[in-house]
């Protein structure tokens, strides 16, 4: 449990996924956004996909739940994803299923929001976090419940029906105060009900943002996924969000890096994501005493683009 105590707030990768690349970045020119990704033979680009755990006094917090251990209801998925990684990292910090308190998704996409429910030898389907209040959007549990033709691969009805029947999903409209300090802001664009996770300490302020920025490129607001529910409110809050991050100091994430990155670096990862600029250079660390033995210092690569 001990290891768990720092940081505050918690990046962890749970699985990765692979998206068409054309699907990713929507109107962008292929030729541009090659220069800045690799894909596969299928076009496909690999791009992370994120929880955090939150050390709240209260209890602890889980921000999204990764796609889970259920069988994909369509075959073609299962190639598209690594299995999910969450128990087994919440293992390696020494907590189980019934340590986690609360449970906030940014949106109901199966693909991070699958983990919050498993299925039984016995073909139920209950709740991975027995002790948990899941906390959504009350827009985003509407999409999810009648999703149309278009939206309808991305939700399975077994990722929150459970939950609801269950009295464990909590609805929320608009900005709230989840826990003291951690607080659920609409962010609209990438899916009906999307929203961002703020959370904050005596030191520092977190900011999660779910689909809004999942490779730095999509820092540029004209990079938007060709699969967004509306890719003009998505610009827009993409702009707003981005300028209260540097106005305020926070630390986001996911911009396509493992680690929580300073608002006051977004813009110089944007200009090197467009092939503007060289990297974002790294901060050097600090200098070991004199009395510690000399060792060679190893370089971290810049922050990559993409997971």
């Amino acid at each position: 449990m001990s290891k768990a105590r720092k940081p505050f707030a918690r990046l962890l990768r749970v699985s990765t996924t692979r998206i068409d690349g054309g699907s990713l970045f929507g109107s962008t020119s292929k030729e541009q956004w090659e220069r800045f990704v690799s894909t596969d033979r299928q076009n496909r680009v690999a791009v992370g996909n994120y929880s955090v755990l939150i050390d709240h006094p209260s209890g602890w917090v889980l921000v999204n739940a990764g796609p889970g251990d259920k069988a994909p209801l369509s075959l073609d998925i299962a190639p598209m994803r690594s299995r999910s990684s969450l128990l087994r990292e919440l293992r390696e910090l020494g907590l189980m299923p019934k340590d986690i308190s609360v449970v906030i998704y940014t949106h109901l996409h199966d693909e991070h929001a699958g983990g919050g429910t498993h299925m039984t030898s016995s073909g139920r389907t209950l709740p991975t976090f027995p002790n948990a209040r899941y906390i959504v959007q009350r827009a985003a549990l509407e999409e999810a419940s009648r999703p149309n033709e278009r939206s309808a691969r991305a939700y399975r009805a077994d990722d929150f029906e459970p939950l609801v029947d269950g009295g464990q999903l909590e609805v929320v409209e608009g900005s709230t105060e989840v826990v003291e300090g951690v607080f659920v802001e609409p962010a609209p664009g990438p899916t009906a009900g999307h929203q961002i996770v703020i959370a904050q300490n005596h030191k520092d302020t977190y900011a999660f943002m779910g689909l809004l920025l999942p490779t730095a490129m999509h820092l540029c607001a004209s990079v938007v996924s060709a699969a967004d529910w509306n890719p003009e409110a998505t610009v827009r809050t993409k702009i707003e969000v981005q300028r209260q991050a540097v106005g305020e100091g926070w630390l986001v994430a996911p911009v396509g890096s493992d680690e929580w990155v300073p608002a006051s670096e977004l813009s110089a990862l944007e200009a090197f994501s467009l092939g503007a600029t060289e990297p974002p250079a790294k901060k050097q660390p600090a200098r070991q005493p004199a009395a510690a033995p000399a060792r060679a210092a190893v370089e971290e690569p810049a922050v990559a683009a993409v997971a």
